[in-house]
């Protein structure tokens, strides 16, 4: 509303200099009674929330060109009023200095939008060189209100520039800050949450578990025999293999809410919210018989390898905590490697 205040002060400072009430008091008394009515429409109705759609911001942002721009042709209607009007005379150098100081700060603050801007400058400023060769305001005042035209123009391109430039490095800025995001939450290599974000989810989800009094079951699992791989097949192979496995992995745990994560090495786990410990060894068990039915398939052909499945399950109703539940299913893991590998166990089966 500030920058619509000080219109009507330009106004009345006109006003006065030119005694426009003394003769034209109603037109006067509208002129002063429109710039009013459009500062406050700059404050009403108020911004949409932080959480308004797209389309309500952008009708409110054109609703707020469309006051600004009435305001700057308004503004430029009385300009050339004074210019025209020799009774308006005495207001003259006072309309001329409120019309610099206005697309002043239109090429300044709004040459964001570069068009609308320049429209905005043409609707306030034009007035002034078109009509000063018809006044008696001399040549160098004519010449100079002309020569800040062009610096006006060369000064709304410059600045949209500047605010493109500070948008692109907030922009690039942004994105790397997103990059660096992604890369403390995601394994690089198989593209699923690291051991971080794993431990994160997990206390989110226990406590989900808490207040929905639901069980949360967690799959720790163990490539078996996966230094074959690297030894025999080199460590390329051995990357590929952990990449197909998570691969295999997103095709199987298919369950609601599954988080799936890379725990470090070839040690993977899953998160499965509301499945009891006889679902969670039934998705594991899937996932066991995929490798042994369906080898992954690497550039060297397909890799035979088995996985070793630790399952636990916690239960808000019997008490325990998160921890338990992640020592439980690594136990319950290590429990199925003694066994002799390629099996589901289940922590206290």
């Amino acid at each position: 509303m500030t920058g619509g205040l000080f219109y009507v002060f330009g106004w009345m400072v006109i006003s006065v200099a030119g005694e426009v009430f003394d003769n034209h008091a109603v037109l006067g008394a509208g002129v002063g009674l429109a710039f009013l009515v459009l500062a406050m429409l700059r404050v009403w109705p108020r911004q949409p929330a932080l959480d308004a759609t797209r389309p309500q911001l952008e009708r409110w942002l054109d609703r707020q060109w469309g006051v600004v721009l009435a305001t700057a042709a308004l503004w430029g209607g009385v300009l050339s009023w004074t210019l025209l009007d020799r009774h308006l005379a005495p207001a003259m150098p006072a309309a001329l200095l409120c019309t610099v100081a206005f697309a002043t700060a239109f090429a300044h603050n709004f040459s964001l939008r570069l068009e609308r801007a320049l429209l905005g400058v043409a609707l306030v400023y034009l007035p002034a060189p078109l009509l000063l060769p018809h006044t008696d305001a001399g040549l160098a005042v004519t010449a100079t209100v002309g020569v800040y035209a062009i610096y006006l123009a060369l000064v709304l391109v410059r600045s949209h520039r500047d605010y493109q430039r500070q948008l692109d490095l907030y922009d690039a800025l942004r994105h790397q800050r997103d990059q660096y995001e992604r890369l403390s939450r995601i394994d690089p290599l198989t593209g699923l949450a690291n051991r971080r974000h794993h431990g994160g989810t997990l206390d989110h989800l226990g406590r989900e578990a808490q207040r929905l009094r639901q069980p949360l079951s967690m799959l720790v699992m163990d490539l078996d025999h996966f230094k074959r791989v690297n030894d025999e097949l080199g460590h390329d192979a051995g990357d590929a293999c952990l990449a197909r496995f998570a691969d295999r992995m997103r095709e199987i745990f298919t369950e609601p809410g599954a988080h799936l994560s890379r725990l470090g090495g070839e040690e993977f786990g899953v998160l499965l919210p509301g499945l009891d410990a006889v679902a969670a060894a039934a998705a594991a068990e899937r996932m066991r018989a995929s490798l042994e039915t369906q080898p992954l398939q690497l550039r060297e052909g397909p890799l035979a390898i088995t996985v070793s499945i630790g399952v636990a399950t916690y239960l808000p109703s019997q008490g325990g905590s998160l921890g338990d539940l992640f020592r439980a299913a690594d136990r319950a893991m290590y429990q199925a490697k003694a066994d002799g590998r390629n099996r589901v166990c289940v922590d206290g089966a």
